[in-house]
């Protein structure tokens, strides 16, 4: 466990990724109760970085996944601020994914007394926790289903999804004690937590902001070096009403992920907190490039509509998702990829230029005919 002092950046902010194992003292100067360690997670998106705020209550931000190379890190993190894993007294989830709230239950095994915190929105997932539901596998095999997806490469999607279940989870659910929303405070001692829900990710994302220090803590929202996968996926069983396609209800996450953006635009930030690529230093420039990152490839998507109109065929998703990926492996690789391409299907419709037509079982799509030659309005 290396315990690195504030350094580099500008308000004192180090730049680049943080090692994992490794602790953080006061990375923010303006406000020194914050410290950021990094624990390990399996998967290529390196460690997480968690949140704790030394003040009372003492309280964890995220918790790191389920494993034992995490719990090594988060003790040792703990011990090099002077505390241990029974001093903790609160735990505030950004959202339920497992590097997030893998190890909230294990910390209360610990002997911890403590009150968890989470969005509204999250939390049956963070109480009936499980891999299954965190894959969401049947739902989102129907939703490509309706897309378009064959049938041979859903079959070999489930059996890849499936074969998950069998590892040894690296999370598990833990009791919620309060669910809080947007614009609700938290209170310590010495200062105070603005939440802000910003759906996307997932649909109960949440953030907290110190107005005054413009300091946000962004879990997945937006982060170092990389931009966030978002979610869809269906939120009722049955067909919406007056609906003459027959949709079910649907969580839409890139229209809202792309309204949380641009909702931050006008905060005042001067310091960023992710859980992931290091700390945030240039707040504008991070949200002007996660929003650039998917209006590149909504243009993308959008032009390739265009072409299909011109030959008057409509198109399913999976249809676009071969003409914009045709080198990603659809089991393998697809998942992301395929959400992201319904994802962009629903920004266009919902700016009008875009419709979505019933053919069989699947819906298709093309671009409103009495302006198909414009292209999305700027993020």
């Amino acid at each position: 466990m290396s315990h690195r002092p504030a350094s580099g950046g500008p308000l004192g902010v180090p730049e680049g990724p943080l090692p994992a194992g490794s602790a953080l003292s006061s990375p923010v100067i303006d406000l020194p109760q914050i410290h950021a360690l990094a624990l390990p997670t399996p998967w290529p998106v390196g460690p997480v970085q968690v949140y704790l705020i030394e003040s009372e209550p003492l309280t964890l931000v995220d918790t790191g996944v389920r494993s034992r190379d995490s719990w090594d890190a988060l003790v040792g993190g703990l011990e090099a601020l002077g505390y241990a894993p029974g001093d903790l007294r609160r735990v505030i989830l950004t959202h339920y994914h497992a590097d997030h709230l893998g190890q909230a239950e294990s910390l209360r095994r610990s002997g911890a007394t403590l009150e968890v915190l989470c969005h509204e929105q999250e939390v049956e997932l963070v109480e009936g926790f499980s891999v299954e539901r965190d894959e969401n596998i049947e739902d989102t095999l129907a939703l490509f289903r309706e897309h378009g997806v064959p049938e041979d490469v859903l079959a070999a999607q489930r059996r890849r999804l499936l074969s998950f279940l069998e590892d040894d989870p690296l999370c598990e659910p833990t009791r919620v004690d309060r669910a809080v929303r947007d614009g609700e405070r938290v209170a310590f001692k010495d200062l105070e937590l603005e939440v802000l829900h910003a759906p996307g990710h997932t649909r109960g994302h949440l953030l907290l902001h110190h107005a005054g220090a413009g300091v946000l803590v962004t879990g997945d929202h937006v982060m170092g070096e990389m931009v966030p996968a978002t979610t869809t996926c269906y939120t009722g069983p049955l067909p919406e009403p007056g609906d003459p396609l027959r949709r079910r209800p649907r969580f839409r996450g890139l229209p809202a992920y792309l309204r949380s953006l641009r909702r931050l635009r006008g905060s005042a930030l001067r310091v960023l907190l992710p859980a992931h690529g290091g700390l945030i230093a240039h707040p504008a420039r991070a949200l002007d490039d996660a929003l650039l990152f998917y209006e590149v490839r909504i243009q993308r998507a959008w032009r390739a509509l265009l072409r299909r109109a011109r030959s008057g065929a409509p198109v399913t998703a999976w249809e676009l998702f071969l003409e914009l990926f045709p080198r990603v492996d659809p089991v393998t690789q697809g998942r992301n990829r395929l959400l992201m391409v319904i994802g962009i299907l629903d920004v266009l419709a919902e700016e009008g230029r875009l419709e979505a037509l019933r053919d069989g079982a699947r819906l298709v799509h093309r671009p409103v005919a009495d302006r198909p030659e414009q292209a999305p309005s700027p993020c």
